[in-house]
């Protein structure tokens, strides 16, 4: 693990108990994560928890509660919760045992009733309620009438369904909980007739619908009328409106969504036949939509319970030839962990913030064991992620998690009772229930099943950086991340991820190469991740949430052969996520024109700028000290020139203008406009320019500006480039340089020749540090200017270090801190 080296010891204000960093081994991140989001804290007693083990208490006790066997139980549950062998959904660990009304569960979906105004505004108001307990939502708008149907008031016609979407965005985002927003997923059917409208809704405007995903159901009909270049029928039908009807060419329409998620990962796509066949409640509890992150198909009020065994805990002999599975321990978490998520359905009910939530609960009792560490796993085996090696273990290990759980239902059901709307015959006719062996199945027969769904997928989030492992099934994002201290220097430092240095100890390979198993997601061929995903999906009766991330220059048509794939391989949906798509959709109008539009007035500029740049005309230095100085107005026509500066993210367009007394003025150009770097670099240069006209000299401008640092440095012309104000020294100090009294040509020449040349045009060469700089932030800076590029902070609003996108989801690496 790499050090920290700041320049003052002084610790922060909010100091973090020494008990919690003894026991993550003085990460500061993990220390932080679990004292902010989960460690039990009162407005009468302050933080009461500094210790995990506080917690396993705390939750052990609680679930434990509602069973026979109190003592016995709490043991059991405890040795599950001890050193996050299992993890259980966040929702569990901040709220079991709390005196607050909070409740347990992470997931919700809750349909629109009807199609009527009341209904729509009713859902709203029960979302607000359940986001104010903590719960995170879902919702199809398929049931509201299409644009342009009649509608009995004065409008006379309907809006659409589509534009209720930003009603229940803003609903969402407006309302918090514990310093958090709702989350929300609208899906849409595919043959809506508003669909194309669905589609396109955050390719046309990118502040629209910001606080919900977006996912198409998509069925078999129209994949088969895709494969086969047919037209396919969009319909909507109700009492009121009658059948209304469209056709639509299938590849068109298949097109445009696979454009925008090439461009902005969305619309998710949901294989909604799939879901559906392999659903086990559709007898009982049909499924309509999904919760927020896609993995959890459910029926209107229908929530689930989530929980997570970190399978790398399990591995004897980690990294060595020998190393192996304690498969008795998985199976005993797997068991423990399906009666501790029922008893946490139980707890729970009236933790509900609806009656109708909590009667769903406790007609279906679904709950949803899922996997992490996965990635980490696999390489404690010495298993390659993407390998054939890897496709045999993973099945052979699901297909046990799978038999392990459903036949310790059956026990539940035998020593309590099944789920009250279980129906043997029609469980047993569920495809997916068909596909267990016959020993179990015979007992489903005979017991019944505990619980109407039992596994799932999930996204792990913060319960990852608890364990210090990969998230759920991902692979190791990164090797390497970028945090920042915690003491008051507050400076940027990398950390290994904890696997490398696991290895490095259990082989004594302090600083060898690593081996060809620490495969990363950027080095994973895209179609494999789908593979991997559809190994898994046989063995999970819900679905799973996963991110295929793609690299930026990756084509449209090879996101479409992704998503083709994971249809084939019967997966129920896929997330891919492009990095820097600034050639996509979502920019390719607006962004593209203004890519050219600045190089259109670099070339102007060019041509315009006659004298040379110099700093013997500013006004003199005692007139900054005037109290009375007036900026100097500015003339109808100027002159300059305007540079294109590459930084960690994305390309600055810098254009610096002077009149007859020298510089005068700075326009600056980064990512969308109204965005959140566009903003601030907006902002930096027209203070520039008000200094340059209040005679502040550039000298003491360039001064202030260089060096300051951001957590993405970059290369430009052999320079480092820091951040986006030491971008914008550096175009002032290339401004006032020689080099700008060149001809016209020459300097067009200069600043063309791209990364790699020198600031006088000569080739630059690298040393091997730089090099290995470059590669090693490549992969972020993509990251970066692809937030930049959407309007959006790359920075995470908690730490500052760089936000990614991983299982769905935008979220920190450095502190743990998730969107979803």
């Amino acid at each position: 693990m790499a050090s920290v080296v700041t320049e003052q010891e002084e610790s922060s204000p909010d100091e973090l108990p020494q008990e919690a960093l003894d026991y993550f081994d003085g990460d500061e991140l993990q220390a932080r994560c679990f004292i902010e989001k989960y460690a039990l804290e009162t407005d009468e007693e302050g933080l009461i928890e500094t210790h995990p083990k506080q917690m396993w208490e705390r939750v052990a006790e609680a679930m434990a509660s509602v069973e026979e066997d109190q003592s016995h139980w709490f043991d059991e549950f405890h040795w599950l919760l001890e050193d996050f062998t299992f993890v259980p959904g966040g929702r569990i660990l901040h709220g079991a045992g709390n005196p607050r009304d909070v409740t347990l569960t992470n997931c919700y979906y809750t349909g629109i009733e009807e199609d009527s105004l009341e209904a729509i505004f009713d859902w709203c108001k029960s979302a607000a309620r359940t986001y104010s307990y903590g719960g995170g939502n879902g919702v199809d708008i398929g049931v509201l009438r299409p644009q342009g149907t009649p509608v009995n008031n004065a409008a006379r016609t309907s809006s659409g369904a589509v534009s209720f979407m930003e009603l229940f965005s803003t609903t969402t985002g407006t309302i918090g909980q514990h310093g958090r927003r709702g989350a929300l997923m609208i899906s849409s059917p595919v043959w809506h007739p508003d669909i194309e409208d669905f589609v396109s809704i955050k390719s046309d405007d990118l502040d629209s619908v910001r606080y919900a995903n977006i996912s198409v159901k998509v069925d078999d009909e129209f994949m088969e009328a895709v494969q086969a270049g047919e037209e396919y029928t969009l319909h909507y039908e109700s009492e009121e409106v009658g059948r209304v009807e469209d056709t639509v060419d299938a590849r068109e329409l298949w097109d445009e969504m696979i454009t925008s998620a090439h461009a902005s990962a969305e619309p998710g796509i949901l294989f909604w036949d799939n879901v559906k066949a392999e659903s086990p409640s559709e007898y009982c509890a049909p499924v309509e939509g999904t919760n927020p992150c896609g993995e959890q198909p459910l029926e209107s009020n229908g929530a689930c319970t989530l929980g997570h065994v970190n399978v790398a805990s399990f591995i004897e002999g980690e990294f060595q030839q020998d190393a192996d599975v304690d498969w008795d321990g998985i199976e005993r978490a797997v068991r423990t962990g399906v009666r501790f998520l029922d008893d946490v359905v139980e707890y729970n009910l009236p933790l509900h913030a609806h009656e109708e939530q909590a009667e769903q609960a406790r007609n279906t009792r679904r709950i949803g064991l899922g996997v992490t560490g996965l990635g980490d796993m696999l390489a404690k085996l010495r298993i390659k992620y993407d390998s054939d090696d890897a496709i045999a273990f993973v099945d052979r290990l699901m297909e046990r998690i799978r038999n392990w759980a459903y036949d310790e239902s059956t026990e539940i059901a035998k020593e309590k009772e099944p789920f009250p709307l279980f129906d043997a015959e029609e469980h047993l006719d569920r495809p997916f229930v068909q596909r267990l062996p016959q020993e179990i199945k015979d007992k489903i027969a005979e017991h019944g099943l505990r619980n109407v769904a039992l596994l799932t997928v999930a996204p792990v989030g913060s319960g990852s950086v608890l364990t210090g492992t990969t998230s759920g099934v991902e692979p190791i994002f990164q090797l390497k991340y970028q945090r920042r201290s915690e003491s008051l220097s507050q400076e940027f430092y990398e950390v290994d991820h904890r696997l490398v240095q696991e290895y490095r100890d259990a082989t004594g390979n302090e600083e060898g190469e690593l081996p060809d198993f620490f495969v990363t997601a950027h080095d994973i061929d895209p179609f494999f991740r789908v593979k991997m995903q559809g190994t898994l999906q046989p063995y999970v009766d819900s679905a799973i949430s996963s991110t295929v991330n793609l690299p930026a220059d990756i084509d449209v048509e090879t996101v479409k052969e992704v998503y083709e794939y994971a249809w084939e391989l019967g997966c129920k949906g896929v997330t891919v996520y492009r990095e820097s798509s600034r050639e996509g959709i979502l920019i390719s109008e607006e962004e593209s024109e203004g890519d050219e539009d600045a190089e259109a007035q670099a070339v102007e500029a060019e041509e315009a700028a006659q004298a040379p740049v110099t700093t013997e005309g500013a006004a003199e230095p005692s007139a900054v000290t005037d109290p009375q100085t007036t900026p100097r107005p500015r003339p109808d026509v100027t002159m300059g020139t305007t540079q294109k500066i590459e930084t960690g993210y994305g390309s600055l367009y810098v254009t610096i203008n002077e009149d007859e007394r020298g510089l005068f003025e700075v326009f600056a150009q980064i990512g969308r406009g109204g965005g959140y770097t566009a903003s601030f670099t907006e902002a930096v240069a027209r203070l520039i320019s008000l200094g340059l006209r209040s005679g502040v000299p550039v000298e003491e401008i360039v001064e202030q500006l260089e060096g300051i640092r951001s957590p993405k440095i970059a290369w430009d012309h052999g320079e480092q480039i820091y951040s986006v104000p030491d971008a914008l020294a550096t175009a002032l100090q290339r401004q006032l340089s020689g080099e700008f009294r060149k001809s016209i040509q020459a300097r067009v020449d200069t600043f063309a020749d791209g990364p790699g040349t020198g600031a006088h045009g000569e080739a630059t060469v690298k040393t091997d540090t730089e090099a290995e700089k470059e590669t090693v932030d490549e992969e972020d800076t993509d990251q970066a200017a692809e937030l930049v590029s959407r309007g959006r902070s790359p920075e995470c609003p908690d730490c500052s270090a760089m936000l990614v996108y991983e299982e769905g989801c935008v979220k920190c690496h450095g502190c743990g801190y998730s969107e979803c």
